[in-house]
């Protein structure tokens, strides 16, 4: 099994090679077929290991000096890398044809070589063994990233966003950073530690540094800013892999950290829990105010991260007041709609990528009637729709129902304190999922159907084969980890958490198929012409269609308090007594109050305070000396004391 992954290692390193070093379209085609065939290894050699339950496999050792770096897998490892290599195999397809339509040739092969890179170090993060490895990988991660945001930096925009994720990821690093030192302190290694106590201070703020660490990456509010920026910036098969996996990469970092590294606290959970509610319920209401197709799927991303981070508190807190069945229903919940959303987001990305690169636009309101013009692209961005819905029996779906039955399973045993955590929890996790569903009604929508709105949807033509095919891998395994979820924890070693959404997908086929039968045998087959009220107008027009802000209209004012829309009119009249209406504007502004509230406060503080220190650096000589007298003086009284 392990060489296995050796191999797929070997396999992403040269589809990176390839591009880099013979700067062909041929070399494009090649690095897209060879990350395949890694994909294909890594796949099979993750299957492996689910399926024979390995707990731990180290096949990589080397020390170097005090530093060890150790690769290896066990369950949890091969579930994620399972999902790398679903997204890389989807990637490996849908690349090349993206990047035939960017400009300039030499940013084409550095994106295609980068691409493999980035899968590479988030498979070392994955497969690493020791804390030291894991936070080199995680930086490297990070780095290619941002280069790979930067592919169009000739705009101001995508170099702000790219400076931003820049600061956001280094943060977390630095939180990753203190964490581990922490965890070193406390055992005098580098290696992974097991079920630390989380009584001891000095382990509580190791978690904590890491947790914020974490939550930096995967977008968790209020550290989410960078996503909304970042994603709509990069190119699409870059976002769908930052989304559908360098988020999941986080996340399984704090899968890692909560079962193996310590033994958590309930309070613990708490936090976790909250941090999960607060960012699911914001994250789909500033996804449903997004006009930009990308930016909409990149605030869901925090939405479902947020869902994530729920069923890990509900596992923290059931499990530590003993209900260990249900806790790990719920752990289960959290573990596959984390691998779901991976899916169904790399998807989703990949298909509003597709439109966006033959439309030429990213704006909803500019969009419309799509589906006529690219069927198979509007098929498999419904699906991703469905899944994200959580409509039954796709896979986004099964996580979500299990982490429903675990806060509803317990219920009427918790303490009455816990009762009220979970009837607020329960609640905004239905509101949450209402609202998912209103947000890619719109999505769909306004894309797809209707008439085209502007010149640029009305051009718009199907992609290449390999953007269809990369896509439709990942429906494929969206649909199959649905309708299969039950029998695949059941292999895995879960048994009955689940109905067996089959025979709930076969009966649904059934009933649909007797509904078209009886439609098609019974419907009259005259044709009949109409004149209905159409307010004076011969034809309907797309300027009679719904736009992304009038189609969210009710539930901005529903959740005015939270949007704080900002209402401008301006009028013009033709005359001096305001009779006769001219011309006029109307607009609406939503407050960004993480930013306008947090970010840009503390970054006013920061460049004030950085303004007054730069006072110190003035070149004065005097100055200087005096530093170096005082720092002498203190290291004397230092030395003094100590002795």
């Amino acid at each position: 099994m392990s060489e296995l992954f050796l191999v797929s290692i070997v396999f992403f390193a040269l589809a990176g090679i390839v591009p880099l070093c013979l700067q062909r379209r041929t070399a494009r085609m090649t690095s897209g077929l060879i990350l395949g065939l890694g994909s294909v290894f890594l796949i099979a050699g993750s299957g492996m290991v689910l399926i024979a339950g390995t707990k731990e496999m180290v096949f990589v050792t080397e020390l170097t000096g005090m530093f060890p770096v150790m690769l290896g897998t066990d369950r949890l490892t091969a579930v994620f890398t399972l999902l790398l290599g679903l997204l890389s195999l989807a990637a490996g397809m849908y690349t090349p044809g993206y990047l035939e339509r960017m400009h300039g040739s030499g940013r084409l092969y550095l994106v295609s070589g980068l691409i493999p890179f980035f899968l590479l170090s988030m498979l070392f993060v994955l497969l690493s063994r020791s804390t030291f490895s894991f936070l080199a990988f995680w930086e490297l991660m990070a780095v290619i990233s941002f280069f790979l945001v930067l592919t169009e930096y000739e705009e101001g925009k995508t170099r702000r966003a790219a400076l931003f994720y820049l600061a956001m990821t280094q943060i977390s690093t630095v939180c990753i950073f203190l964490g581990i030192i922490a965890l070193s302190v406390i055992t005098g290694s580098f290696g992974f530690p097991e079920k630390l106590s989380g009584e001891d201070p000095l382990c509580a703020l190791s978690f904590f540094c890491l947790f914020l660490g974490v939550a930096i990456k995967a977008g968790v509010v209020p550290f989410h800013k960078w996503l909304p920026y970042a994603h709509p910036a990069a190119p699409s098969p870059v976002s769908a892999l930052m989304s559908g996996m360098m988020i999941s990469t986080a996340l399984y970092a704090l899968f890692r950290i909560i079962t193996l590294f310590y033994i958590p606290q309930i309070s613990w959970g708490l936090i976790i829990l909250a941090f999960g509610c607060l960012t699911a319920i914001f994250g789909v209401m500033y996804a449903l105010k997004e006009q930009d197709l990308k930016g909409l799927l990149a605030y869901s991303s925090i939405d479902n991260t947020g869902i994530i981070l729920i069923g890990i508190g509900v596992w923290i807190i059931l499990g530590i007041s003993g209900f260990p069945v249900i806790a790990t229903m719920a752990y289960i919940g959290a573990l596959f709609h984390a691998i779901s959303h991976g899916i169904f987001k790399g998807l989703l990305f990949m298909t509003a990528g597709s439109v966006c690169l033959s439309s030429g636009t990213r704006n909803i309101d500019e969009l419309g009637g799509i589906l006529v013009r690219m069927p198979r692209t509007g098929l498999l961005f419904f699906i991703g729709t469905l899944c994200i819905s959580a409509i039954p029996p796709f896979n986004g779906f099964v996580g979500e129902l299990l982490i429903y039955q675990s806060l509803i399973g317990a219920l009427s045993d918790l303490e009455p304190l816990f009762q009220v955590v979970m009837i607020c929890t329960l609640s905004l996790f239905s509101l949450t999922s209402a609202l998912t569903a209103v947000c890619f009604v719109k999505a769909y929508g306004l894309t797809f159907l209707a008439l085209p709105r502007t010149k640029k949807a009305e051009q718009t033509r199907e992609v290449t084969t390999g953007m269809i095919a990369g896509p439709a891998v990942l429906a494929g395994a969206s649909i199959l980890g649905g309708v299969f979820s039950s029998q695949v924890l059941g292999v895995l070693g879960y048994p009955g958490l689940l109905p067996d959404l089959f025979t709930v997908g076969l009966l649904l086929v059934i009933s649909g198929g007797f509904v078209y039968a009886a439609v098609w045998l019974y419907a009259s087959r005259q044709t009949k012409v109409a004149i209905t009220w159409d307010c004076g107008m011969m034809r309907p027009t797309c300027r009679m269609e719904y736009t992304g802000s009038g189609f969210t209209e009710p539930v901005v004012r529903i959740f005015s308090s939270v949007y704080r829309p900002k209402f401008s009119l301006e009028k013009q009249y033709l005359d001096p007594d305001n009779c006769l209406f001219r011309e006029g504007k109307a607009g609406i502004r939503l407050i960004r109050f993480f930013e306008e509230y947090l970010y840009l406060p503390a970054a006013g503080f920061i460049c004030q305070y950085a303004s007054r220190i730069s006072g110190l650096q003035n070149g004065s000589v005097d100055r200087y000396v005096l530093y170096v007298f005082i720092a002498v003086v203190a290291l004397v009284i230092m030395v003094g004391w100590s002795a």
